[in-house]
């Protein structure tokens, strides 16, 4: 096999461990079926296996890390997506709850110790421009896998909520892929890694590395949050302001995330000419269109900042899984990267706690999460400017 079509496959392989990565939920809609299959079971219970799977991943994300250090960072992507695989489907033939509900926990072992590398070994296998643009595309890539899967569990429901759990045999060619064509980083590789960049990395990795992670891991909280809460709180607002139904607050929400697609596939273009400030412009892009909302009374007018917001908050995120990859020695990413992960999980599953600090009405919430993301834009901005100042005085002196 020639070098170019290894290297195609590399890519492939890599991108579509991120479709992994999200997967939990396609199969929301086999709580009715469920419902009915189990009456002797609290609604609430029949909603947590579609839930509990994000405890689990968030737990074995951080042991991903450990893991990664005793049995490599390919061999720990192909034992979570085996966990994963076998797991998934157990409910597609079981009609014991208890075994479906521990099945899906033992998904979200499977997807924790998967997770992480879906990003690092992005870092481990590509540098620079190359780099960015992938960890770009993993976002856009898992979002359009999803929606697919999430498509074709909808068909199957027709035959049962069963059926919907085949879909996850969809796990099958990104474990093959995993095996045939992904090569061991620990045993070398054909990246693009230069013997400078590599120098540069490991002088980076020896500074300040616990104070570095603890900032990104902070910042993509964060972030996090501010999105969450705009999503938990614009059906509120919708609702409080008449700008429409729930139903359409919903839609403005997938506009959101379709926007965030695209952005994904841009982070990597403009990443390359403004490198470190796409940070701030991601945020206060962001922030503003957050912020922007909470003044809007109009419908066609919501969406469209809705949709604006999704592609600026698109680089953020993966700027951030970018300075981990060029920040850290190859075997502490891994670990680092589980640290983010959970820095997002949190974000996320806190965001209610968050809106209620933030303000005690739907308007005020999202009022002050957009305004927090401007101010976090700002303070960067100016940190970046003076750290350039004192780097020019430096190159000065020398």
């Amino acid at each position: 096999m020639s070098n170019k079509f290894k290297k195609i496959m590399l890519i492939i392989a890599l991108l579509s461990l991120n479709v992994v990565e999200q997967a939990a939920s396609v199969v929301n809609a086999t709580i009715p079926g469920m419902a009915k299959s189990f009456p002797q079971e609290a609604l609430v219970n029949i909603e947590l296996v579609t839930t509990v799977v994000s405890i689990f991943v968030t737990i074995f994300v951080l042991v991903s890390g450990v893991v990664v250090r005793y049995i490599g960072q390919k061999q720990t992507a192909i034992l979570g997506l085996l966990i994963a695989t076998v797991s998934s489907i157990i409910p597609a033939f079981s009609n014991n709850f208890t075994v479906i509900f521990v099945s899906r926990a033992v998904l979200g072992i499977g997807i924790g110790l998967a997770n992480p590398l879906a990003i690092s070994l992005i870092g481990s296998f590509f540098t620079g421009d190359t780099r960015a643009k992938l960890l770009g595309w993993r976002s856009a890539i898992a979002g359009v896998g999803t929606s697919i899967m999430t498509y074709f569990a909808g068909q199957l429901l027709v035959f049962s909520w069963h059926a919907a759990y085949w879909v996850y045999l969809l796990f099958v060619p990104t474990l093959l892929l995993f095996i045939f064509f992904v090569p061991d980083p620990r045993k070398g590789n054909d990246n693009e890694t230069t013997e400078e960049e590599t120098n540069a990395a490991s002088a980076k990795s020896t500074k300040n590395s616990p104070l570095l992670i603890t900032w990104l891991t902070f910042l993509i909280f964060v972030f996090l949050s501010g999105g969450m809460v705009l999503a938990i709180k614009l059906p509120t607002y919708f609702v409080d302001y008449h700008i429409g139904t729930a139903t359409q607050a919903s839609n403005a929400w997938s506009m959101y995330n379709i926007a965030n697609v695209i952005g994904g596939v841009l982070f990597g273009y403009v990443y390359k000419y403004l490198k470190q400030y796409i940070l701030p412009l991601g945020l206060v892009l962001t922030g503003l269109g957050i912020f922007m909302t909470s003044f809007t009374r109009s419908l066609t007018l919501t969406y469209v900042l809705c949709f604006a917001t999704g592609i600026f908050g698109a680089l953020v995120i993966p700027y951030i899984f970018n300075e981990i990859s060029e920040s850290f020695s190859p075997d502490k990413t891994p670990f680092y990267t589980s640290i983010a992960l959970v820095g997002s999980n949190l974000g996320a599953f806190l965001a209610p706690y968050s809106g209620q600090l933030l303000g005690k009405t739907a308007v005020k919430s999202i009022f002050n999460a957009g305004l927090i993301l401007i101010i976090l834009a700002v303070i960067i901005l100016l940190v970046f400017i003076v750290q350039g100042m004192s780097q020019k005085k430096s190159e000065l002196k020398n």
